[in-house]
C-alpha cells in the first residue's frame, strides 16, 4: 500500500482508544480507515445517535437507582470517567465507577437487546467478547491510575444493557488482559505498515456499517 501523506505514522500515535481496541475485535477496517485514511468522512448512523440519547438518560436514571443491579448494597458512583495511561498509551471515557469498601468496578453501558440463552437454570446472556475486551480495557486503566494506593487487581466489571435494564457481569481475567495489549500491538503495527487488514469474517455486520461502501471485496 503506498503512504498516503495524510495518513497517521506510528510514530505520531501517542494515544489509541478505548473504543479503538473495542472497533479491533469487531472489525479492525473500521479502525484502519481511521488511523490510515483520516479523509474518509463515515456517515453517522441512527443507531450510534440512538446509542448517544440512550447512555445520556441511562446515566441520569442511575443517579435515582441503587445499586440492586449490581448485586451491591452500597457504593459510591462516578459517572463519565476520563481515565488515560501513558504507559499503555491508552484513554477512554468509562460510563460509571463504583467503589465500595472492597474493590472497584467498572461498568459500561450497551444500547442492545442481549440474546438470551435457553435450557439454563440461570438466565444468562451471549456477549460480545470485544465488549468484554473494551471491560478489560477501562479496567487496566483504573489499575495504573490507582498505582499509588493499595488496591487489589480489578476482579470483575458490568456490561449494562440498557433496553434490558440488566447488569450482567464480566470476569477481568488474565486472558482478557493479554488480548488488550495483543490488540494494542496488532493495532499499532496496522498503523505503522498502512496494511489493509482483512475484513470481518462475521459478514453480516457489514450491512449496517458506516464504512461499508468503502470496501470493495464484501
Amino acid at each position: 500500500m503506498q503512504h498516503n501523506e495524510n495518513s497517521t505514522t506510528f510514530e505520531e500515535i501517542d494515544y489509541v482508544t478505548v473504543t479503538d481496541l473495542k472497533q479491533m475485535g469487531y472489525c479492525q477496517r473500521i479502525v484502519f480507515y481511521h488511523y490510515c485514511l483520516p479523509g474518509i468522512q463515515a456517515a453517522r448512523t441512527f443507531k450510534m445517535e440512538a446509542g448517544t440519547a440512550a447512555n445520556d438518560q441511562t446515566e441520569e436514571m442511575e443517579h435515582r437507582r441503587g445499586l440492586r443491579a449490581y448485586g451491591l448494597k452500597a457504593g459510591e458512583r462516578e459517572y463519565d470517567v476520563w481515565l488515560d495511561s501513558p504507559i499503555l498509551g491508552l484513554n477512554g471515557r468509562l460510563d460509571m465507577l463504583i467503589r465500595t469498601p472492597d474493590e472497584i468496578i467498572p461498568v459500561d453501558y450497551k444500547n442492545s437487546t442481549a440474546v438470551i440463552q435457553p435450557g439454563n437454570r440461570y438466565e444468562r446472556t451471549q456477549l460480545r467478547h470485544n465488549w468484554e475486551v473494551q471491560l478489560a480495557a477501562y479496567a487496566m486503566l483504573i489499575e495504573e491510575r490507582q498505582l499509588q494506593s493499595t488496591m487489589q487487581p480489578i476482579q470483575r466489571g458490568f456490561l449494562y444493557y440498557i433496553p434490558l435494564k440488566r447488569a450482567y457481569p464480566v470476569e477481568i481475567s488474565t486472558e482478557l488482559r493479554s488480548e488488550v495489549n495483543d490488540l494494542l500491538r496488532l493495532l499499532r503495527e496496522m498503523v505503522r505498515t498502512e496494511a489493509m487488514p482483512d475484513p470481518t469474517p462475521v459478514r453480516g455486520r457489514c450491512q449496517a456499517c458506516e464504512f461499508n461502501r468503502f470496501c470493495n471485496d464484501v
